[in-house]
């Protein structure tokens, strides 16, 4: 057993809860923000007057190395003052002849924010959420009190030059037209004050704004009002605005084209106050993209924002699918001139907390954990900027729990205390930050190299030895107990060369001719002051020419509200029309300040109520009442069109895919897909364990699965096409009859169409279910015209679960061919 594993479990059992009376984490204060001192800052710590006996006091590095130790002044009642120690991360630890003490202060020392070179437009950025998240929580007996003012400090302490912040609009705007910018305005002057830029983004429509809708907004005269209130209060402080989160998910249950109108006012709402001012669409969930995303585009929101948005908390050995899925999707719709921004980038890596939290009910990180993110944070972020994103927000500096409280997302702790990975990022913004990304190098087997020039034209190389966080899907019961050390050598001019190991603890390294030595671990390290490498895979930036003009007018919105003769998909990307003539309201905003006039083009099918020529008041809107009858292709599909030419000028579209199902199911060739009723035949696929059973009683298959705590539950059973027999050539899509034991506990429900037969991975279109109930139900999930059913060789039918245990049911599986 080496020192790391002695170190892990010492530090495992000093954080698990004892009867020790004293815990070293809250009786131990370090006088710093956040326990981070800066550079040249004394290092100062007390022990709280409960805790106070003679005691000594022992300082370690990360890796459990003594450094120093000594006698507590006045018998603990004194301050203690450190001796100036390299920037790093530490662990203070105290024992007592008269008390026992459990666990340890942890602490960093970090470089002088003065000496740092700001970038306003660098890669390295952080997701603070601290409006939200740094709320004054009575529950939490160890909350700083003012921690607004102190996340703000952390972050300028760690050289934090971008963060993202989110906002209510609920909350701001209760009462139409009354604004009370409440914590927001407070929290973006406390960061802007120390030179910090934002990234805004509001959801969360208040009541009065919302029509036939319960989370997005209705009223888009009221949308564009607040996004131009909003960008007028904060200009200067906001670098962008962002409308809306992960509008595909359960954010907003309403349509892709709800979305894109409601997005459209916004944007027109942003750009009135501050035209310069950037604007991002709200950052999609799901990857691979989902067809929601697609409707988005067709709905002319390309004309509406200036920068891709989208979030990922997948492992690291999928982000170049995930990236090859993402510029497939903005070469599709013409818009791969956007910048690539991940506003959420988070890990599920290390798996959910492993030791209780001081507040009951919540897990936290075990310090074992803890280290794995810091090894992670540094290897997300440069594989994506190796991949062509443009700017990367990690997920989450302050604590935050989800998953029941099993899931601990924070760089800081309960008490606001920071994690190693926030002193990682700290590293990685004051040596990267203002760098430019080269490529990567080739070094040795098992070593990753990444090369960067900085501003004064030196080059710095950025080495890791690969663990199995980048090759492995993830897993709950990661170790870190061993720094998989490989040495390697490089070419370099004789002399000596400064590093920076994660933490920041500059090291020193001489070559012996013309060749470094060095040893990569699984901890990223950074050498500088090189010159003349070049990059065995150079990176290529995409060209940006910038977006042309549309020629739309875009003050024209169009908007539907549709009756209940149309049903809305699983995956709120088309409708069902299940009568002729179906009844709906188009609505059709001016967002000008004059009146303008028009006539309509609809198509897609017959139109009845549709006037000669319409004219719309300045900011306001004139409703129609229509009805709707489909044109359908061969495919059963077709699409609700609505168009129009105002003042000489065409207005940007909205677009509703049809699919009518039923007539989907009684026109198309059904066969029978007979393999998927024999359990044998089924891979298992899931977090939990997983029993595949045939129920005679329920003459279908039983999907049983029993997940253990701390874990995100999914459960997506494989079956492998038999080809050439089970070819999905010329399929329109797939009918089967499901239903779930806990209807209340599905979080959602998947076809996963893979193209692959890979296990648990592969490129997959994941199409939406409608979550299933406890009676047997049937469900027809069309494919979209993004898929090609030729080239699918696996599907995966399952959920995620709310629950430990959790069983479903399908049978009568059919494939559905053009006749």
């Amino acid at each position: 057993m080496n020192y790391f594993r002695l170190l892990l479990c010492s530090l495992f059992l000093a954080a698990t809860v004892s009867a020790a009376p004293f815990d070293t984490a809250d009786a131990v204060a370090a006088h710093a923000p956040g326990s981070v001192f800066t550079q040249g800052e004394p290092l100062r710590f007390s022990l709280k007057p409960y805790a106070a006996s003679p005691l000594k006091w022992t300082l370690r590095d990360w890796r459990n190395r003594e450094l120093r130790s000594g006698d507590w002044p006045g018998a603990g009642k004194a301050e203690l003052t450190l001796a100036a120690l390299p920037d790093g991360y530490y662990i203070l630890t105290v024992e007592s002849p008269e008390a026992a003490f459990d666990g340890f202060r942890s602490f960093a020392v970090v470089p002088d924010p003065a000496t740092r070179r700001r970038n306003p437009d660098t890669f390295f950025a952080m997701d603070s959420a601290q409006s939200w998240l740094a709320r004054p929580d009575s529950a939490n007996v160890r909350h700083p009190g003012d921690a607004y003012e102190l996340v703000s400090e952390v972050i300028r302490r760690g050289g934090i030059d971008v963060v993202r912040e989110r906002m209510s609009w609920a909350e701001c705007e209760a009462v139409p037209g009354k604004f009370d910018w409440k914590q927001y305005k407070l929290n973006a002057d406390l960061l802007s004050r120390r030179g910090v830029g934002i990234s805004g983004m509001y959801h969360n429509a208040p009541r009065w704004a919302k029509t036939n809708t319960t989370h997005l907004p209705g009223d888009l005269v009221a949308v564009y009002r607040f996004a131009r209130k909003a960008a007028e209060t904060f200009k200067g402080q906001m670098t962008d605005w962002e409308f809306w989160n992960e509008q595909d998910i359960g954010f907003a249950p309403e349509s892709a084209w709800d979305y894109a109108s409601a997005l459209k006012a916004a944007y027109l709402g942003f750009k009135a106050a501050d035209p310069a001012l950037p604007v991002a669409i709200g950052g999609y969930a799901m990857t691979p993209i989902a067809e929601y995303a697609d409707v988005v585009m067709a709905n002319g929101a390309k004309d509406y924002f200036d920068i891709f948005n989208i979030h990922a908390y997948r492992p690291i050995s999928n982000y170049a699918q995930i990236m090859e899925d993402i510029r497939n999707y903005l070469k599709r719709h013409d818009i791969a001139d956007r910048p690539v921004w991940f506003t959420e980038n988070g890990t599920d890596s290390e798996g959910s907390g492993r030791i209780p939290s001081y507040i009951a009910g919540l897990k936290a990180h075990s310090p074992e954990q803890e280290l794995l993110v810091a090894e992670l944070l540094p290897k997300i972020m440069i594989h994506m900027q190796s991949l062509g994103v443009d700017r990367d927000f990690f997920f989450v500096l302050p604590p935050y729990s989800e998953r029941d409280g099993n899931k601990d997302w924070g760089l800081m702790r309960r008490d606001f205390t920071v994690k190693p990975g926030y002193v990682a990022f700290s590293t990685l913004s004051s040596q990267l930050g203002d760098a430019e990304y080269l490529g990567t190098v080739a070094l040795a087997d098992g070593v990753s190299g990444f090369l960067y020039r900085r501003p004064d034209g030196s080059q710095s190389l950025v080495y890791w030895s690969v663990s199995p966080l980048e090759t492995e899907s993830n897993r709950p019961d990661r170790k870190f107990d061993d720094l998989l050390e490989r040495p390697f050598r490089l070419a370099a001019a004789p002399g000596s060369y400064r590093g920076i190991e994660l933490f920041g603890t500059p090291f020193e390294v001489k070559t012996s001719g013309n060749t470094l030595e060095l040893t990569a671990t699984r901890l990223p390290a950074i050498l500088t002051g090189l010159s003349g490498l070049k990059p065995t895979v150079p990176f290529r930036r995409l060209s940006r020419p910038g977006t042309a003009e549309s020629g739309y007018d875009r003050s024209i919105v169009f908007r539907t509200e549709l009756s209940k003769d149309f049903v809305l998909s699983g995956g709120k990307s088309s409708v069902d029309v299940k009568k002729d003539d179906a009844a709906f309201k188009l609505q059709i905003f001016n967002l000008s300040d004059r009146a303008k006039r028009g006539t309509l083009a609809l198509s897609g099918g017959r139109f009845g109520g549709v006037p000669a020529e319409v004219t719309v008041p300045p900011f306001g809107k004139t409703e129609l009442n229509l009805t709707f009858t489909p044109e359908l292709d061969k495919e059963f599909r077709g699409a609700l069109r609505v168009g129009g030419t105002f003042d000489g000028k065409p207005a940007s579209e909205l677009v509703a895919p049809v699919r009518v199902v039923g007539k989907l199911l009684d026109g198309s060739r059904k066969v029978d897909l007979v393999g998927m009723s024999d359990p044998v035949n089924f891979r298992h696929n899931s977090s939990g364990r997983q029993t595949i059973t045939y129920d005679p009683e329920a003459q279908g298959l039983k999907f049983h699965t029993l997940f253990p705590p701390n874990v995100d539950r999914w459960v997506y059973p494989e079956y492998m096409l038999q080809l050439p027999q089970e070819s999905l050539k010329d399929a329109l899509g797939i009918a089967f009859e499901v239903k779930v034991s806990a209807p209340k506990q599905v979080k959602q429900m998947l076809l996963m169409t893979v193209l692959g037969k890979e296990k648990e991975h592969g490129e997959s279109i994941n199409l939406n279910v409608v979550a299933p109930t406890a009676q047997w139900e049937e469900r027809i999930v069309q494919f979209p015209d993004s898929l090609d059913p030729d080239r699918i060789r696996q599907l995966r039918l399952g959920l995620n679960s709310l629950v430990d245990d959790i069983t479903y049911w399908v049978r009568n599986v059919r494939i559905l061919y053009r006749n």
